[in-house]
């Protein structure tokens, strides 16, 4: 009876069991179901993304590279690839918004963030789409008005950006969305992939921002100084950096400019050197040189406007130079600007040669230095300016530059930002708003101090030579910090006189005239935070002193003349010690060094920096951007003025 109860029990649950594995089979199956159904949306939505962005990659290809010279064809290919990246990106997004199944994701701990964060991510480049159209529009918009006929782009300026601003005025609404969405985001924990398109989009909203920064700068700036709102005139300062000086060089060639809406009204040049002949002879004046160029180039004669730079220090130069062009009888200017023979030699890279009728002579970047030179020695003329050759083709060089062809729009706006960053043109107004938009350009020139570690070296030619065009010079920096944060600092100078293979197949007499028998003589000054201490200076012989102790701009300064005969080498080893320099944070310390470029002749840097005791190297940045290399022994190409940044923690 026992075993009767037994087998019946096991029968009903054999009964049992068959309709429940039934039922956990047709459960698999329908998860299988829906796995492979939520697979292929999930690649549909992988599609739409890859395929957007490949769009989006596109069309902004064109406006980054293509610029202001892109045609109607490049422009209406681009308008078509963003108008496809708004139609993948909304895909996407309306599948990632309808899916059932995704709905219940964003709630799992594991699958929440990253789903949102795709959503996030479809949404950002909806609006991205939309704002490459915006950007189409202007450019489409920009070109229409340059393709009128008649006046320059300064002339037409004003109408460019009414036409173009309301389409700014869509992108920025649009990227304060793309903000939004960034900000959902936040800093969660991503995949590879997404971590990737995040670091990407983060990248190019950086840039995006800084392109609509300069515009407002410019909007604000432009209406002013092409004389918008009444004619401005301008001094401008031709510096030649073959005889340096701590702007860029000899002011041999001056200048002024009257703008109107935008048309150059008049454009006069004169010698520098005459004028300041002619104001001595005729008044008598003299007004004291700072000392070292007293005491190594001008002697007894007065302070004027050739070697008015003597501050490295744009503003402070500028009012120099317009004092003295007052003095020998000019009138009342509202800026002053400065350019140099780098700059001149870089717009003739673009526009191409430069025919000088007058003296039957062809310019270009290759010559325009050594015919310069060989015409500007005697005047052309009986009676006229020997500086004249300058004027004429400034005023050749101008005419293109204002009429460029379409494709050199956009290589003349990139040069006239790196001539600017690169210190080869700065720019000072009278008008307060005008100069602070200058410097928030990086135009202005300016010498300043504020916090950290600071370095900037300051050759002058004080030997009337144009030596420094064969000059070669590098500079080592070793820099030690101390427990106390302080900064000891070696600072070593190699220049080197090749005058051989420049005088080369030249007319010696052309040599003699520019080069007085290849004796350089160099006075150098190095600015430095303020508090700092000289221990001492040295040449290749041995302690040699500092001649000059001073404070200029907040900065402690400090001066020494040399000699190098021609052909030959020589070093200048400086060794300073600076106030405490570093910033103190609970997890480590942080030494910021500012390395500022003098304009018109570049420095070829090393950099070594020996961490405090008991620290070590925790992060290297060069310009606000990771270093390739987490040791602190760096070439620094000191083309533009350069910030590098170290954390140390303890070792």
């Amino acid at each position: 009876m026992q075993n009767a109860t037994q087998i019946a029990k096991r029968l009903v649950r054999l009964r049992t069991a068959v309709p429940l594995g039934r039922l956990f089979l047709i459960f698999a199956i329908v998860v299988l179901l829906v796995a492979g159904v939520e697979a292929y949306r999930a690649r549909a939505i992988l599609n739409d993304v890859r395929s957007g962005r490949e769009s989006l990659r596109a069309g902004q290809n064109v406006l980054e590279v293509k610029r202001l010279s892109a045609t109607s064809e490049d422009l209406a290919l681009a308008r078509r690839d963003f108008q496809d990246a708004g139609r993948k990106f909304s895909g996407a997004h309306a599948r990632l918004d309808d899916d059932p199944i995704l709905r219940i994701a964003r709630h799992l701990p594991l699958t929440g963030g990253q789903l949102r964060a795709a959503e996030s991510l479809a949404g950002i480049g909806e609006e991205a789409a939309s704002i490459g159209g915006e950007g189409i529009d202007a450019a489409d918009a920009f070109n229409a008005i340059r393709g009128e006929e008649g006046g320059t782009l300064p002339e037409k300026s004003q109408l460019v950006f009414d036409a173009v601003d309301p389409h700014i005025d869509a992108i920025e609404t649009r990227m304060t969305a793309v903000d939004g969405l960034r900000a959902d985001i936040g800093g969660a924990s991503l995949v590879p992939p997404m971590r990737r398109a995040v670091d990407e989009l983060d990248a190019r909203r950086r840039r995006l921002r800084d392109f609509l920064d300069t515009y407002h700068r410019a909007r604000a700036f432009s209406p002013e100084f092409l004389g918008f709102n009444g004619p401005r005139t301008y001094l401008i300062l031709a510096q030649n950096n073959a005889e340096l000086l701590p702007t860029g060089g000899l002011v041999s060639v001056f200048g002024t400019v009257r703008l109107d809406h935008g048309r150059v009204e008049d454009m006069q040049f004169h010698d520098a050197v005459q004028y300041g002949e002619d104001w001595m002879a005729r008044t008598g004046d003299y007004v004291e040189p700072p000392a070292p160029l007293k005491q190594y180039l001008l002697k007894d004669t007065s302070w004027n406007m050739t070697v008015s730079n003597w501050s490295p220090d744009f503003p402070s130069a500028a009012r120099t130079a317009d004092r003295f062009y007052r003095l020998g009888g000019g009138g009342q200017v509202d800026g002053v600007m400065a350019i140099n023979v780098t700059t001149l030699e870089r717009l003739l890279d673009i526009i191409g040669p430069v025919d000088v009728p007058e003296f039957d002579i062809t310019v270009d970047a290759s010559n325009v230095y050594d015919v310069t030179e060989a015409n500007t020695r005697e005047p052309y003329k009986p009676k006229t300016d020997r500086k004249e050759f300058v004027a004429l083709l400034a005023d050749e060089v101008l005419h293109r530059v204002l009429r460029p062809q379409p494709d050199q729009w956009s290589p003349l706006v990139d040069l006239v930002q790196k001539l600017g960053d690169e210190k080869d043109l700065m720019l000072f107004s009278y008008d307060p708003k005008q100069e602070e938009l200058v410097r928030q350009f990086g135009w202005d020139g300016g010498v300043s101090y504020t916090s950290g570690d600071y370095l900037e070296v300051v050759d002058a030619s004080v030997n009337s030579t144009k030596l420094n065009e064969v000059i070669e010079h590098s500079a080592n920096v070793d820099v030690r910090l101390d427990p106390s944060g302080a900064a000891t600092t070696t600072v070593t100078l190699n220049y080197f006189n090749n005058l051989k293979p420049w005088e080369q197949g030249k007319d010696p007499d052309f040599v003699y005239k520019l080069m007085l028998g290849g004796m350089y003589g160099g006075y150098t000054r190095l600015f430095t935070p303020p508090g700092t201490k000289m221990l001492s200076v040295k040449d290749a012989n041995g302690e040699i002193g500092v001649e000059e102790v001073a404070r200029e701009q907040g900065l402690a300064v400090f001066g020494r003349f040399f000699a190098l005969p021609r052909d030959t080498r020589q070093q200048l080893v400086f060794n300073y010690q600076t106030p405490p320099v570093v910033q103190r944070g609970p997890d480590g310390w942080t030494y910021q060094l500012s390395l500022k470029r003098q304009p018109g002749w570049e420095l070829p840097l090393t950099l070594r920096i020996e961490p405090p005791p008991g620290m070590k190297a925790d992060g290297v940045q060069l310009d606000g951007e990771p270093y390739s290399s987490s040791t602190v022994d760096m070439q620094i190409d000191l083309s533009r003025d350069r910030v590098v940044t170290v954390r140390f923690r303890p070792a």
